[in-house]
């Protein structure tokens, strides 16, 4: 096979033979910074949170009774609260959060070591009743957990600087902030210095309310009383295979305890698409536009395979006369396609990097990987084999008779 003689038959059609390679180009680039900027998104939302998201329920009570103005009152309840959550059947652990994981709403203040100089890091927070980490599941690793006696301190005390709270960082805090040693027992300062907290255990991974951020991995623990007259959170460990029941008694049970309030229940897995719903969103409008982009280019090489069978029927007869099998004829228009989407592609990967390098610089995209680059144009290099394989064995039945008759 001949490559030369091909190439300058299609230079003989160049506005249709640039018009494919452009368009076999274009698709790539805009196809493969598709596919980057999904797998990116995919990536976050199925990154590991720590938790055990699939057993895990989130109670959001919005109180309307007076009665919730009342610290007292608000504080009992608390109490009645998880008594009656962490002994309801098919409940492993129950405890209270302000903030919740994954929400997409929470608080954050800024710690540096006590007595540092360093610039403060940002520390995501939770403010939790006991037993948090046996409700949300994750693995202590050093140090301990929180006992009755790290929530009996005095707040005022504590707000003026004068009293030292007790703290549970998780792994990725606790390396920012003391990355060459162990944190347990270090004492750590806000930026201004006025309240000071001492780290008594480290946790590993353990996302915060903002997973998707740049300091989503990074998460501090503190002992308090979460629940004001505005709302009262409760985040429910069940048993295996209890979730479902449990999701559905929940509300009558919360109801029944004080009915003074709006009550919601959802899987920690709602709260997390409800995080992601945009980016779940976004995947699915940039699956249909590769989809999209992927047929129209597909029909583009199928038009012009049989556009070029159409107008050379004669010239395959001739050939097909003179001896060129079938699988001559096919392997002929395969070889051009498989110049065109070679142009196409090769021209594809310059404007795939360009964009790519755009798209980081002005839109914090990430960085393409190599595989990408490799697998997008071999893919496309497929599709565009196959699309022109139906042209080219209608070609391949030309009859050899074809080439003697007359217009």
């Amino acid at each position: 096979m001949e490559l030369g003689p091909i190439f300058r038959a299609l230079m003989h059609n160049k506005s249709r033979f640039w018009l494919i390679a452009l368009e076999v180009a274009l698709t790539l680039a805009i196809v493969t910074n598709c596919i980057n900027v999904m797998l990116d998104m995919r990536s976050e939302f199925l990154k590991p949170s720590g938790m055990d998201e699939d057993n895990l329920l989130v109670v959001f009570t919005e109180p309307f009774a007076p009665e919730f103005k009342e610290e007292e009152f608000v504080n009992a309840l608390r109490d009645e609260d998880l008594l009656r959550l962490r002994s309801f059947p098919g409940v492993a652990e129950a405890s209270g959060f302000h903030q919740i994981p994954l929400s997409g709403s929470g608080s954050a203040s800024r710690r540096r070591p006590a007595g540092s100089e360093l610039d403060t890091t940002v520390a995501p927070l939770f403010i939790v009743t006991d037993r948090a980490l046996q409700t949300l599941d994750v693995d202590l690793i050093e140090g301990r957990d929180f006992t009755a006696a790290d929530f009996d301190f005095d707040m005022e005390a504590y707000e003026q600087g004068d009293a030292v709270r007790n703290v549970i960082l998780n792994q990725a805090l606790a390396q920012k902030l003391f990355p060459d040693e162990s944190a347990v027992g270090k004492v750590i300062q806000n930026d201004s210095s006025d309240r000071a907290e001492t780290v008594i255990g480290v946790v590993g991974t353990l996302l915060n309310s903002w997973p998707s951020s740049r300091y989503g991995e990074d998460a501090m623990l503190l002992p308090g009383k979460p629940g004001n007259e505005y709302r009262m959170r409760y985040i429910v460990r069940t048993e295996p295979g209890a979730s479902g029941s449990v999701y559905a008694e929940l509300e009558g049970l919360m109801r029944d305890t004080e009915p003074g309030r709006v009550i919601t229940i959802r899987t920690m897995e709602e709260v997390k698409r409800r995080q992601f719903v945009m980016n779940l969103a976004l995947i699915k409008i940039l699956t249909v536009v590769i989809f999209l982009l992927v047929a129209v280019t597909s029909i583009g090489i199928i038009g012009l395979t049989s556009f070029s069978v159409t107008e050379r029927t004669r010239q395959i007869g001739t050939r097909r006369a003179l001896g060129a099998t079938r699988v001559d004829i096919v392997r002929h228009f395969l070889v051009e396609n498989w110049m065109i989407t070679g142009f196409g592609l090769a021209l594809g990967l310059v404007l795939t990097i360009g964009l790519n390098i755009a798209l980081t610089n002005a839109a914090d995209a990430p960085k393409m990987d190599w595989y990408l680059l490799v697998g997008g144009p071999v893919l496309l290099w497929a599709t565009g084999i196959v699309a022109a394989l139906l042209p080219a064995i209608r070609a391949s039945k030309v009859a050899p008779e074809i080439a003697t008759r007359t217009v």
